[in-house]
């Protein structure tokens, strides 16, 4: 059922393209094949079965190094009766981890990594140097991926400037990706990794297609940021911080919301609201390739991180509960910043960094940018459980 349902949704996006004559037909098959091929390696092999393992290690090793500050400042706060306090276990190691990707910014690892791995992006999926930077650059530094080329902005076509959109949407960042360590398999956090590199441009190629040989300007990878290493580290720590207390305001006031209005509904008429949009979305769930016994409860998933975000969708099922399939295609879904949440942040960057009339152009079709974002979750979620069926 899940390649149906990814035929579906490559048919709907072709059909709601802004250039279907412009579409690189090849650049296309040859970003799937090495999509199904680096999947078929890293679920059906041991070199795979060792990248998982290191990627658990590494997880590991920075859920301890992170834990070890938590509990020396908030040790007595713990309860060694609770397996996992979420404020405590999940967000504030966001302050180390925020700080360890600065070192390695400062170290000039990742820029090295982002550099060498765009050229072959480049190279073998025609894609052009913005593109590349983009697509490599935000799951680190997030939205200011786009101060290097923010002067270019200006006079970017508004199909390259969807295609930066449809990006940021439809990715993560590596801070969210250790949190999501708590909650999600490492197995599936290193599958969505992949598809959300290369659904997302497969995605951008079919709905905003241009000509890339018109971008004849290159982005440079060496940090404007002339601070100390101390200094850089201390500001890093606080905006780990900050989007530590930001996602738990987001939690608290959504699930406290959700759960009011479903007291409100289940005493209306004997439903929960979260049970109503479970039905609703249940036929998006199934075409995804979910049994039937669970897309109830994956419906309301998909519906709840489309409207609030990952922490507060993931609530909402056992995972213990499902077949593995399910959860693989319900984690791989969720692992991207596609919700509305996200929508009017990317809108509100565009307006910042373009003039009115650039950032008015995406605005118009914020509808088809959060419908094309999720759309790129729902191939990766139905992707995934077709390497989780046999």
């Amino acid at each position: 059922m899940g390649l149906i349902g990814i035929i579906l949704v490559l048919g709907l996006l072709y059909w709601v393209s802004f250039d279907r004559e412009n579409i690189d037909y090849k650049s296309i098959l040859y970003l799937f094949i090495t999509e199904i091929i680096l999947l078929f390696l890293i679920l059906k092999t041991s070199i795979g079965n060792w990248i998982i393992n290191g990627l658990s290690s590494s997880l590991n090793i920075i859920s301890a190094s992170s834990s070890k500050g938590v509990n020396f400042v908030f040790g007595n706060l713990k309860n060694p009766g609770v397996v996992s306090q979420f404020f405590l276990d999940v967000l504030l190691p966001l302050i180390f981890i925020c700080a360890l990707i600065e070192l390695l910014q400062y170290l000039r690892i990742l820029p090295f990594i982002i550099k060498y791995v765009g050229k072959v992006l480049k190279k073998l999926f025609h894609i052009d140097e913005i593109n590349a930077f983009a697509i490599l650059s935000y799951p680190i530094v997030s939205n200011g991926v786009f101060v290097p080329f923010k002067d270019q902005m200006k006079e970017m076509a508004p199909n390259q400037l969807f295609t930066l959109s449809i990006y940021t949407l439809s990715n993560t960042t590596l801070t969210m990706l250790a949190s999501y360590m708590h909650i999600i398999k490492s197995e599936f956090i290193l599958v969505a990794l992949v598809l959300n590199l290369f659904t997302s441009i497969i995605v951008a190629k079919i709905v905003a297609p241009y000509d890339i040989t018109q971008v004849n300007y290159e982005i440079s990878t060496k940090s404007t940021n002339q601070k100390s290493l101390i200094t850089r580290l201390i500001d890093s720590m606080g905006l780990g911080f900050k989007l530590a207390i930001n996602i738990s305001i987001s939690i608290i006031g959504f699930v406290s919301l959700i759960t009011f209005v479903n007291i409100i509904f289940k005493s209306a008429c004997g439903k929960t609201l979260t049970a109503l949009i479970g039905y609703v979305c249940a036929p998006v769930a199934f075409l995804m390739g979910i049994d039937p016994h669970s897309i109830v409860s994956a419906g309301t998933v998909l519906a709840t991180k489309a409207f609030t975000n990952i922490f507060v969708a993931i609530n909402q099922i056992n995972m213990n509960a499902v077949p593995v399939k399910t959860q693989a295609i319900v984690s791989v879904f969720l692992i991207s910043f596609a919700n509305l949440p996200n929508l009017g942040t990317t809108l509100g960057i565009m307006h910042t960094m373009v003039d009115e009339e650039h950032g008015e152009a995406i605005a118009k079709h914020a509808l088809r940018l959060f419908m094309v974002a999720t759309a790129v979750s729902i191939i990766n979620g139905a992707l995934a459980g077709l390497f989780y069926s046999f």
